[in-house]
Protein backbone atom coordinates (compact mmCIF):
# COMPACT_ATOMS: atom_id res chain seq x y z
CA UNK A 1 0.00 0.00 0.00
CA UNK A 2 1.28 3.43 -0.74
CA UNK A 3 2.10 5.39 1.91
CA UNK A 4 2.11 9.63 1.93
CA UNK A 5 3.79 12.18 4.35
CA UNK A 6 2.66 15.53 4.91
CA UNK A 7 5.38 18.46 3.79
CA UNK A 8 5.87 20.64 6.94
CA UNK A 9 4.23 19.04 10.12
CA UNK A 10 2.39 22.40 10.46
CA UNK A 11 1.14 22.79 7.23
CA UNK A 12 2.85 25.93 5.88
CA UNK A 13 3.07 24.63 2.41
CA UNK A 14 1.37 26.47 0.09
CA UNK A 15 -0.61 29.83 -0.55
CA UNK A 16 0.18 30.47 3.08
CA UNK A 17 3.22 31.97 5.06
CA UNK A 18 6.25 29.26 5.19
CA UNK A 19 9.44 30.05 5.08
CA UNK A 20 11.35 26.27 5.47
CA UNK A 21 9.09 24.06 2.57
CA UNK A 22 11.29 23.12 0.12
CA UNK A 23 15.03 23.87 -0.44
CA UNK A 24 17.52 23.54 -2.94
CA UNK A 25 21.67 23.07 -1.78
CA UNK A 26 24.32 23.84 -4.27
CA UNK A 27 27.48 21.39 -4.01
CA UNK A 28 30.31 21.04 -5.26
CA UNK A 29 31.34 23.80 -7.73
CA UNK A 30 30.02 27.43 -7.71
CA UNK A 31 27.29 28.62 -9.78
CA UNK A 32 27.82 31.83 -12.16
CA UNK A 33 24.52 32.90 -12.17
CA UNK A 34 21.07 33.05 -10.17
CA UNK A 35 19.32 29.37 -11.04
CA UNK A 36 16.12 29.23 -12.09
CA UNK A 37 13.29 27.16 -10.82
CA UNK A 38 11.17 25.94 -13.98
CA UNK A 39 8.15 24.37 -14.86
CA UNK A 40 7.18 21.97 -17.47
CA UNK A 41 4.28 19.33 -18.42
CA UNK A 42 6.66 16.20 -18.74
CA UNK A 43 10.36 15.04 -18.15
CA UNK A 44 11.39 16.65 -21.47
CA UNK A 45 10.62 20.17 -20.93
CA UNK A 46 9.62 20.85 -23.78
CA UNK A 47 6.02 21.82 -23.46
CA UNK A 48 3.74 23.93 -21.30
CA UNK A 49 0.25 23.12 -22.58
CA UNK A 50 -1.20 21.04 -19.73
CA UNK A 51 -4.07 22.28 -17.72
CA UNK A 52 -1.81 22.78 -14.93
CA UNK A 53 0.45 25.78 -16.95
CA UNK A 54 -1.48 26.58 -19.55
CA UNK A 55 -4.39 27.92 -17.34
CA UNK A 56 -8.00 28.12 -18.17
CA UNK A 57 -10.38 30.43 -19.54
CA UNK A 58 -12.30 31.62 -16.21
CA UNK A 59 -8.33 32.78 -14.84
CA UNK A 60 -7.07 34.12 -18.03
CA UNK A 61 -5.18 31.06 -18.69
CA UNK A 62 -2.24 31.98 -15.94
CA UNK A 63 -0.07 29.13 -14.63
CA UNK A 64 -2.07 26.97 -11.65
CA UNK A 65 1.58 26.09 -10.41
CA UNK A 66 3.44 28.95 -7.99
CA UNK A 67 6.65 29.74 -6.21
CA UNK A 68 8.65 31.80 -4.05
CA UNK A 69 12.11 32.57 -3.05
CA UNK A 70 12.02 32.39 1.15
CA UNK A 71 15.73 31.66 1.84
CA UNK A 72 15.66 35.17 2.87
CA UNK A 73 12.26 35.40 4.53
CA UNK A 74 9.28 33.60 4.69
CA UNK A 75 6.57 34.38 2.06
CA UNK A 76 3.79 35.81 3.91
CA UNK A 77 0.25 34.75 3.72
CA UNK A 78 -1.93 34.61 0.02
CA UNK A 79 1.32 34.82 -1.57
CA UNK A 80 0.22 33.52 -5.06
CA UNK A 81 0.50 36.72 -7.65
CA UNK A 82 -2.42 37.24 -9.35
CA UNK A 83 -0.43 37.41 -12.85
CA UNK A 84 3.02 35.94 -14.25
CA UNK A 85 6.03 37.66 -14.63
CA UNK A 86 8.30 37.50 -17.60
CA UNK A 87 11.64 35.82 -16.76
CA UNK A 88 12.45 35.88 -13.22
CA UNK A 89 9.74 36.90 -10.60
CA UNK A 90 8.47 40.38 -8.97
CA UNK A 91 9.72 41.22 -5.59
CA UNK A 92 6.54 40.92 -2.96
CA UNK A 93 7.57 43.75 -0.70
CA UNK A 94 9.15 42.51 2.82
CA UNK A 95 9.51 38.66 1.16
CA UNK A 96 10.95 37.22 -1.58
CA UNK A 97 10.80 36.75 -5.76
CA UNK A 98 7.71 34.95 -6.24
CA UNK A 99 5.95 34.09 -9.68
CA UNK A 100 3.69 31.55 -11.86
CA UNK A 101 5.17 29.22 -13.44
CA UNK A 102 5.62 28.26 -16.78
CA UNK A 103 8.52 26.81 -19.20
CA UNK A 104 11.10 29.73 -19.98
CA UNK A 105 8.21 32.30 -20.08
CA UNK A 106 7.69 32.22 -16.72
CA UNK A 107 10.05 31.17 -13.99
CA UNK A 108 11.36 31.83 -10.37
CA UNK A 109 14.67 33.14 -9.89
CA UNK A 110 16.03 31.11 -6.78
CA UNK A 111 17.38 34.98 -5.07
CA UNK A 112 16.37 38.17 -4.06
CA UNK A 113 17.91 41.37 -5.79
CA UNK A 114 21.42 41.89 -4.51
CA UNK A 115 21.99 37.84 -3.99
CA UNK A 116 25.08 36.62 -5.61
CA UNK A 117 25.05 33.55 -7.07
CA UNK A 118 24.86 30.35 -5.12
CA UNK A 119 28.61 29.26 -4.40
CA UNK A 120 29.11 25.47 -3.37
CA UNK A 121 27.64 24.69 -0.32
CA UNK A 122 25.15 27.21 -0.09
CA UNK A 123 20.93 26.71 -0.14
CA UNK A 124 18.23 28.10 -1.72
CA UNK A 125 14.32 27.69 -0.32
CA UNK A 126 11.08 28.40 -1.72
CA UNK A 127 7.81 28.30 -1.12
CA UNK A 128 4.89 26.04 -3.51
CA UNK A 129 1.51 26.33 -4.64
CA UNK A 130 -1.30 24.39 -6.64
CA UNK A 131 -4.06 25.72 -7.78
CA UNK A 132 -7.38 24.65 -9.40
CA UNK A 133 -10.12 26.75 -11.15
CA UNK A 134 -13.70 26.70 -11.14
CA UNK A 135 -13.63 25.05 -15.32
CA UNK A 136 -10.41 23.09 -14.39
CA UNK A 137 -10.88 19.92 -16.11
CA UNK A 138 -11.23 16.67 -13.71
CA UNK A 139 -8.41 14.07 -14.14
CA UNK A 140 -4.52 13.59 -13.84
CA UNK A 141 -4.25 14.78 -17.61
CA UNK A 142 -2.67 17.90 -18.01
CA UNK A 143 -2.23 17.88 -14.25
CA UNK A 144 1.07 16.21 -13.25
CA UNK A 145 3.83 19.21 -14.17
CA UNK A 146 7.41 18.12 -13.65
CA UNK A 147 9.88 21.28 -11.64
CA UNK A 148 13.29 22.07 -13.25
CA UNK A 149 16.31 24.09 -11.80
CA UNK A 150 18.12 25.76 -14.44
CA UNK A 151 22.00 26.63 -13.00
CA UNK A 152 24.67 28.18 -14.84
CA UNK A 153 28.34 27.58 -14.41
CA UNK A 154 31.79 28.21 -16.01
CA UNK A 155 33.94 24.47 -15.80
CA UNK A 156 32.01 21.85 -14.01
CA UNK A 157 28.03 22.23 -13.06
CA UNK A 158 27.52 21.89 -9.35
CA UNK A 159 25.34 19.24 -7.80
CA UNK A 160 21.68 20.10 -6.46
CA UNK A 161 20.16 18.27 -3.83
CA UNK A 162 16.56 18.74 -2.99
CA UNK A 163 14.60 18.36 0.00
CA UNK A 164 11.07 18.92 1.15
CA UNK A 165 10.65 19.83 5.23
CA UNK A 166 9.11 17.31 7.41
CA UNK A 167 9.25 18.87 10.77
CA UNK A 168 7.73 22.35 11.37
CA UNK A 169 8.22 25.90 9.66
CA UNK A 170 10.10 26.87 13.02
CA UNK A 171 12.44 23.10 13.48
CA UNK A 172 12.58 21.94 10.15
CA UNK A 173 13.74 18.40 9.34
CA UNK A 174 14.78 18.11 5.91
CA UNK A 175 14.30 15.00 3.57
CA UNK A 176 16.27 14.22 0.52
CA UNK A 177 14.57 13.82 -2.64
CA UNK A 178 15.33 12.13 -5.81
CA UNK A 179 16.09 13.80 -8.82
CA UNK A 180 17.03 13.29 -12.50
CA UNK A 181 19.15 14.51 -15.19
CA UNK A 182 17.06 16.53 -17.77
CA UNK A 183 14.69 14.17 -19.78
CA UNK A 184 15.52 11.21 -17.77
CA UNK A 185 11.98 10.11 -16.34
CA UNK A 186 11.80 9.30 -12.34
CA UNK A 187 10.19 5.92 -10.86
CA UNK A 188 7.20 6.72 -9.59
CA UNK A 189 6.73 6.63 -5.63
CA UNK A 190 10.26 6.93 -3.82
CA UNK A 191 10.22 10.81 -1.92
CA UNK A 192 9.73 12.27 -5.37
CA UNK A 193 6.20 13.04 -6.15
CA UNK A 194 4.33 16.02 -4.80
CA UNK A 195 0.70 15.27 -4.57
CA UNK A 196 -1.52 18.33 -4.13
CA UNK A 197 -4.19 17.57 -2.31
CA UNK A 198 -7.08 18.62 0.00
CA UNK A 199 -7.58 19.32 4.05
CA UNK A 200 -8.41 15.42 5.17
CA UNK A 201 -5.47 13.47 3.89
CA UNK A 202 -3.94 10.39 5.52
CA UNK A 203 -0.92 8.91 5.42
CA UNK A 204 -2.34 6.02 3.28
CA UNK A 205 -5.31 8.25 1.30
CA UNK A 206 -4.46 11.47 0.04
CA UNK A 207 -7.63 13.87 -0.30
CA UNK A 208 -8.35 15.07 -4.02
CA UNK A 209 -8.07 18.99 -4.48
CA UNK A 210 -12.04 20.02 -4.47
CA UNK A 211 -13.07 23.02 -7.34
CA UNK A 212 -14.04 25.67 -5.99
CA UNK A 213 -17.30 27.46 -7.05
CA UNK A 214 -16.07 30.33 -9.23
CA UNK A 215 -12.46 31.30 -9.44
CA UNK A 216 -9.28 29.79 -8.02
CA UNK A 217 -8.14 27.54 -5.17
CA UNK A 218 -4.71 26.75 -3.87
CA UNK A 219 -4.38 22.84 -2.41
CA UNK A 220 -4.18 22.83 1.17
CA UNK A 221 -2.25 20.61 1.72
CA UNK A 222 1.20 18.74 -0.47
CA UNK A 223 1.92 15.24 0.51
CA UNK A 224 4.64 13.30 -0.81
CA UNK A 225 4.38 9.52 -1.83
CA UNK A 226 7.45 7.67 0.74
CA UNK A 227 6.77 3.87 -0.51
CA UNK A 228 4.89 1.65 -3.31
Amino acid sequence: MATYEQVTADGVAGNVDGQNVYKLTFGVNDCSDIPQLQAWDDFNLDSVAGESLAGTEHNDNESLVAAQHTTNASSGAAWVPANASAGGGEVVPGHGRANRLRGLESYLLLADPGDSPPAAGDERKFQLAFGVVDDSVVGSSGHMPVLAVKTFYAGAPPTVVLAYNRGTDASPLWEPMITSPKGTPMAIGVKNTIHATGPLSTTTAPDPVTKPGSGEAWAAEQWMQTAL
